[in-house]
């Protein structure tokens, strides 16, 4: 039996971390051990969480350690289980957030691999800092949570959004006003997660997605591959005219007159033939199996050649 170590969050409902194991607990020659590091941190303090992780390592063995972006750690820790494990970082954030954070990239540094859902946040990196190890690996969909689901009356809407509110959400959504819009997530109407989110989604005849940040080549948020996940026609804000190498079948805009035009001449019809389409293209390269694979891809290739 082969072990993975996930040092991430995997006791908060909703954290892709936890999507992430089930997929590897699907291959029956690997188990996974979950060190659920902010919750130890807060609990026990830094010091226990260095001991046990390490302990954990040394005794187990695995055959990776990933570190899910692990903000707030000291990137020493990953020294010391590179004693005993080949180690990941795993990135699926923007680099504004990530920059903000440099003790995650000395976990680039100091990993045996690192990678990052967005194309353009690996070539960000791989480029400012030289790094030889480091991968483009985008995220997956959890295709158990994520689905179309039976129309919710207090959920139908026109266009829909989900994510936490900022200045330029605030934006589209004024842009919006004249339509049946509903916005969820901090700062705006309740957070919907799992169950809930599929149900908004499948009660929209319209999804709006929208990343935190926008201006970076080759990525996309988690978010977007829900939506598709759920069946419902999605309006992708891309003004860097990348995503279009990725996905045929959703509808990307780049200006506000694209957007208005796109919900004004885009059929109920055809927005729900792109919504099936957008289904079958995620499941068929975008879940969280395909993320898997390609990680063990990565290791097995590198273990190869040495």
């Amino acid at each position: 039996m082969n072990n993975i170590v996930i040092v991430g969050v995997l006791d908060k409902e909703g954290s892709t971390n936890i999507s992430m194991a089930k997929a590897f607990l699907k291959y029956k020659n690997i188990n996974v051990i979950p060190i659920n590091y902010r919750t130890i941190i807060g609990k026990y303090r830094m010091q226990l969480f260095e001991d046990l992780l390490t302990e954990t390592v040394k005794n187990h063995k695995p055959l990776l350690t990933i570190f899910c972006k692990c903000n707030g750690i000291n990137s020493d820790v990953v020294l010391e289980c590179n004693k005993y494990s080949k180690t990941w970082l795993w990135n699926p954030d923007p680099y504004q957030t990530i920059d903000q954070c440099p003790e995650v990239i000395e976990h680039m540094k100091n990993c045996t691999f690192c990678s990052h859902t967005g194309g353009g946040v690996n070539k960000y990196y791989a480029e400012r800092y030289n790094l030889s190890n480091s991968y483009h690996v985008p995220c997956g969909l959890d295709y158990d949570l994520f689905k179309p689901t039976n129309i919710v009356p207090e959920y139908k809407a026109k266009i829909s959004f989900i994510g936490n509110r900022t200045p330029e959400r605030d934006k589209f959504k004024n842009l919006l006003s004249k339509y049946d819009t509903k916005f969820y997530g901090i700062g705006y109407k309740n957070s919907v997660i799992n169950e809930e989110f599929s149900k908004v989604c499948s009660s929209s005849d319209f999804m709006l997605s929208l990343n935190t940040y926008n201006n970076i080549p080759d990525y996309f948020s988690n978010r977007l591959l829900r939506y598709m996940g759920c069946g419902t026609c999605v309006l992708h804000f891309d003004p860097t005219k990348t995503l279009h190498k990725y996905f045929n079948n959703v509808l990307f805009f780049s200006t506000d007159a694209e957007l208005l035009d796109l919900i004004e001449n885009t059929s109920i019809e055809k927005a729900g033939e792109l919504a099936f389409k957008a289904r079958e293209e995620v499941m068929s390269a975008y879940t969280w199996d395909h993320t898997i694979q390609k990680i063990l891809r990565i290791y097995n290739g590198v273990q190869n050649k040495v």
